[in-house]
């Protein structure tokens, strides 16, 4: 069911035109669940808001939970996500990046990996190669930041892999996210 959601809310996405990035200072948090993955996908940078509500989301398995910062932490922190140490701290506007993101995802799928992350916990670099490998996210630097749009691909793909518990059932990942300019490129 969270798959076709977030299946419907990335056509809708691809449908809609483009909004403006720069959120405005008495913007509402938005009210449901495809409300919000609508406007993330156009943000230039996904923040510690957005990463704890998406996963919420995930976690949720259907129920709309919506809520703000607080709330989203308060319920991660009753999961057992946190403490995580970034988003303990983070405030709700810092920019989320991809070490964050690999490490909040592993802890929130219980993802177990390989020797090392068995050995160190999910530590972001660690994390992220477990999560690449899996395709749930694309190789990269783990300090640079998550758009938007591509945080909604990693929910989705994150989902698909919690309903299936096997990363054969994850669509491959080619390249780097939309948006990104390989080396030479104009």
């Amino acid at each position: 069911m969270r798959t076709a959601l977030l299946t419907a809310v990335i056509l809708v996405l691809a449908a809609l035109p483009a909004a403006s990035a720069e959120p405005e200072a008495d913007e509402a948090i938005p009210e449901t669940d495809a409300q919000f993955f609508a406007e993330l996908g156009y943000k230039p940078v996904a923040t510690a808001s957005d990463v704890a509500r998406a996963l919420v989301v995930l976690l949720s398995e259907g129920k709309e939970l919506g809520g703000d910062y607080d709330a989203c932490r308060a319920i991660l922190r009753e999961r057992g996500i946190l403490p995580d140490g970034w988003l303990d701290e983070a405030g709700p506007d810092e920019p989320a990046t991809k070490g964050h993101l690999a490490r909040l995802l592993c802890k929130a799928l219980d993802l177990k990996g390989g020797l090392w992350m068995r050995l160190f916990g999910p530590v972001p670099r660690v994390a992220l190669h477990e999560c690449a490998y899996l395709n749930l996210m694309t190789r990269g630097a783990v300090y640079r930041h998550v758009e938007g749009g591509e945080l909604v691909g990693v929910i989705d793909r994150a989902d698909r892999f919690r309903v299936k518990g096997s990363p054969m059932e994850v669509p491959k990942l080619e390249g780097e996210p939309s948006g990104a300019k390989k080396e030479g490129a104009p």
